[in-house]
């Protein structure tokens, strides 16, 4: 009887040492998951395309970022983008700073034979557009070629595709029966109705600030609508890249300027020049030339008047914001009649 006490009290020890180091091991990989979580399902992202305003290939950047969101939509990773600097990139690629960037092959093949044993390549996203991963994040290039494999064959994609690469020069678009003036065209007519604003003046002027590249910059200004980091703030946007984020930004600042007009008393047209100006050279500053224009006996509420004026104002002349007014209400009559 001893004897089985004795077995049966080693058995019952070691049954209870089996099962704290068994909760001991689950805690440990409990307590590994987060960053495992972190890693898995954050996407960091930069689009390496080296573009200017107006070039075909910053149509790229626009069409990769659309992509690459919609690759995070469907495998159900949270996503984010550096900004594009320089060639550093590669480097915060292969450290793993960076999970993934997309890159115009032809532009960068001296990159790619730099570092072609420190990262992995993905079928092209188009053409000559690529995106490469680390060369540790296999699973990761196995993932996207297998999702844009699939992705390219939906109307989705074929959609995307003849959105942002079609033409949107006037004498093109006119004739043709569309009605489309650019690849933002949802985004625009949504924050234009969401703010009582004509979405044909808001393209217009999207035109002129960026035409329509999402990647422009002028000096701390970014993106579609120009907008600087510190006047998205004001209308609660905190990422001037993001397409939808800089449009809606820009449209409520839009919408800001010109009722701060119509509650002088303007009529709508001189509403409209006003704004147009302010959101070009900026309130203050029209304030001034409107000062101006009265001390000059030129009507201050009327925009031609006070374009006049400047002629005479000793530090601001004004000739880019007055050509800046004209060359948006020229385009916006233009965008009127294709939509009639």
């Amino acid at each position: 009887m001893s004897l089985l006490k004795s077995s049966a009290f080693r058995f019952i020890t070691a049954l209870i040492l089996l099962c704290v180091i068994y909760v001991a091991v689950q805690s440990h990989f409990k307590e590994q998951e987060p960053s495992v979580i972190e890693r898995d399902d954050n996407l960091r992202c930069c689009i390496a395309i080296r573009s200017s305003i107006a070039s075909l290939s910053s149509r790229d950047v626009g069409f990769s970022y659309e992509l690459l969101n919609y690759f995070a939509d469907d495998t159900g990773k949270d996503i984010s983008f550096a900004r594009y600097a320089d060639k550093s990139v590669w480097d915060s690629l292969s450290r793993g700073d960076i999970d993934l960037i997309v890159f115009d092959y032809d532009d960068d093949s001296v990159s790619v034979r730099q570092y072609e044993d420190r990262v992995l390549l993905t079928v092209p996203l188009r053409g000559n557009i690529c995106a490469a991963v680390g060369l540790d994040d296999a699973p990761l290039l196995n993932s996207f070629n297998f999702w844009l494999n699939s992705f390219k064959d939906s109307r989705t994609y074929s959609r995307m595709t003849n959105r942002f690469f079609r033409s949107y020069q006037i004498e093109n678009i006119a004739g043709t029966g569309s009605r489309s003036l650019s690849p933002y065209d949802d985004i625009i007519k949504k924050y234009s109705s969401f703010s009582g604003l004509d979405w044909i003046l808001v393209s217009a002027l999207a035109y002129q600030e960026s035409r329509y590249y999402m990647g422009t910059q002028s000096g701390s200004a970014h993106g579609l609508m120009q907008i600087k980091p510190t006047t998205a703030a004001h209308y609660g946007v905190d990422d001037v890249y993001d397409p939808e984020l800089n449009i809606k930004a820009g449209t409520l600042h839009l919408q800001y300027l010109m009722r701060m007009y119509r509650e002088e008393g303007m009529d709508s047209l001189n509403v409209i020049k006003f704004a147009l100006a302010a959101y070009n050279a900026g309130e203050g500053r029209i304030e001034q030339c409107r000062e101006h224009a009265a001390e000059a006996g030129y009507n201050p509420n009327d925009w031609d008047q006070v374009a006049l004026s400047l002629s005479s104002h000793q530090t601001f002349v004004g000739g880019q914001t007055i050509s800046y007014v004209d060359e948006i209400l020229y385009r916006y009559r233009q965008y009127s009649e294709l939509q009639k």
